[in-house]
């Protein structure tokens, strides 16, 4: 007996004009979009669906005359005509069984997995010091070493030898480098010179390099990294005052006007700057007037510098927030309304990101079931000689996944900890629209709040998809009308317009933006 995948997302879409009723048919195992009408949504609405999971938010069927309250009764309607069935089942929105969906879906992780290790860029961090010349509040790292040495000239020369054992990508320069801390632009002359040798040794080795800043240090420094450092990300949260009071310094004091002052040099010595905005419901209204002083400081002149706004995380799992999609509602609903808020890129939000990928190529994010490189082939190395899989656990040393001193002993049982989670495996995830995407959302935020990996930990995902479809109503209208995209359009007329891609896109080779993924 058929039945309704899992995975399949109905949207009803605003009217445009004098079109009828449309409703976007989503799939996100398969990748698939087509837009259908109500005739097609209510028999679609026969058809049964395997268990789903309940804090999964439920989309109401359409109204009809024989149903005009919507919800969970279906008229009695003919059933699908054999060729829209089959054109559905083609797209994956429909299976013989719910075991067929499960085995499908395992044999997508697994070609999946092997796509990305060949696909992806590989992080490699290093850390030469955990202090911190900031003391900001929401910092997982704040109750940790902040009276840390500093990475020996030795231990980065004996690093250097051990990176080529652990690189897993065919060209150096597909690793990204990136020195993260603590803070490592600290106006420190054993820090700096560690700071330089890594740069230069990573260069020697063909990586693109990257420093994580806070900004404060980064003018003194300036000198020293034109030409030797790729791109710096600064973290700006608001305009002076607002920054000052959610990234102080220790002992009180201005960290702004150092920051801004860096930002400036280093623009004017070529080098280029993300700017990170760690955003939440606090600061988000007074995000415009960081762009005024942005604008005001001639940085949105040039081509050297790029915002992009983050949520910020809840790593306390004994403080209540508002969800990550609550706050993506609050942010669409500002970009709409604020203009200056068009300067910020928003793909730290993922279903955003994704539905931009599929307007620009025509395919979403590759299914994949796993959240980040955390999962694939992100390796961070500390001061101590300690290795880790993810960002966030850097520098707790039970999360630690080996050793590189004296020699790389990487621990297999904890590193599978990492690269084998799912969220085919994990029970909060089972009927989830998004899992094939979100992976069960952070791993380390996971352990955190419910003290074991195999825990969910949801983001914003599907609302970002939900957002990006209603917003762009009209352009999925247009173009299943169209045929001119990967959009399909089924009537009660029959399939309009078909989209003969295979499922998934197991008969293409995926390209490389299609599997971004990064905390950093």
């Amino acid at each position: 007996m058929a039945t309704q995948s899992t995975y399949n997302v109905l949207v009803q879409l605003p009217r445009q004009g004098g079109d009828g009723d449309y409703f976007a048919l989503f799939n996100t195992l398969a990748g698939s979009i087509d837009v259908i009408d109500g005739s097609i949504a209510r028999q679609l609405g026969r058809i049964p669906r395997p268990m789903r999971n309940p804090g999964v938010v439920q989309l109401r069927l359409p109204k009809s005359r024989s149903n005009p309250n919507g919800g969970d009764t279906i008229e009695l309607r003919p059933a699908l005509p054999p060729e829209v069935m089959e054109y559905l089942g083609r797209r994956g929105y429909i299976f013989e069984s719910a075991e067929e969906e499960n085995h499908r879906s395992r044999v997508l992780y697994d070609v999946m997995m092997g796509f990305h290790r060949k696909v992806v860029r590989q992080p490699l961090v290093v850390i030469p010091s955990y202090n911190c010349d900031l003391k900001c509040p929401y910092c997982w790292q704040r109750l940790y070493h902040m009276d840390s040495p500093v990475m020996s000239e030795e231990l980065v020369q004996h690093l250097f030898t051990v990176l080529p054992r652990v690189v897993e990508v065919d060209r150096p320069e597909r690793v990204d480098f990136t020195i993260f801390g603590g803070e490592p632009l600290q106006d420190v002359p054993i820090l700096r010179e560690r700071v330089l040798q890594l740069l230069d040794l990573a260069a020697q080795s063909g990586y693109s390099t990257k420093i994580i800043s806070n900004g404060v240090g980064l003018a003194p420094a300036v000198p020293s990294l034109k030409g030797k450092v790729d791109l710096i990300q600064v973290t700006i949260d608001g305009p002076p005052e607002l920054h000052r009071k959610r990234r102080p310094l220790p002992k009180a004091g201005d960290s702004f006007t150092p920051m801004a002052r860096g930002i400036t040099e280093a623009i004017e010595a070529g080098i280029r700057i993300n700017v990170r905005v760690n955003t939440d419901e606090s600061n988000l209204p007074r995000l415009p007037e960081l762009l005024d002083y942005a604008k005001e400081a001639g940085w949105l002149d040039t081509k050297l510098v790029r915002f992009h706004l983050a949520p910020v995380k809840n790593h306390n799992p004994n403080k209540k927030s508002n969800s990550e999609a609550e706050l993506l509602k609050k942010v669409v609903e500002m970009v709409a309304r604020e203009p200056r808020m068009q300067v910020f890129d928003l793909t730290g939000f993922s279903g955003l990101k994704y539905f931009e990928g599929f307007k620009s190529s025509g395919m979403f994010s590759l299914h994949r079931f796993f959240n980040c490189e955390a999962q694939i082939n992100f390796f961070a190395f500390d001061l101590h000689g300690d290795v880790y899989a993810c960002w966030d656990a850097a520098g707790l040393n039970h999360l630690a996944v080996g050793r590189f001193v004296p020699e790389l002993a990487l621990y297999s049982t904890k590193l599978a900890q990492w690269r084998s989670r799912s969220s085919l495996d994990i029970s909060g995830c089972q009927g989830c629209t998004s899992s094939p995407h979100c992976g069960g959302g952070c791993q380390f935020l996971a352990l955190e709040h419910s003290e074991t990996f195999m825990a969910s930990s949801c983001d914003s995902m599907m609302e970002g998809y939900l957002q990006s479809i209603t917003a762009n109503a009209g352009w999925l209208i247009e173009h299943a009308h169209a045929g001119d995209h990967a959009v399909g359009l089924v009537t009660e007329k029959g399939v309009q317009t078909a989209i003969d891609k295979p499922f998934g896109i197991l008969g293409a080779q995926p390209s490389s933006d299609l599997m971004e993924m990064g905390c950093g």
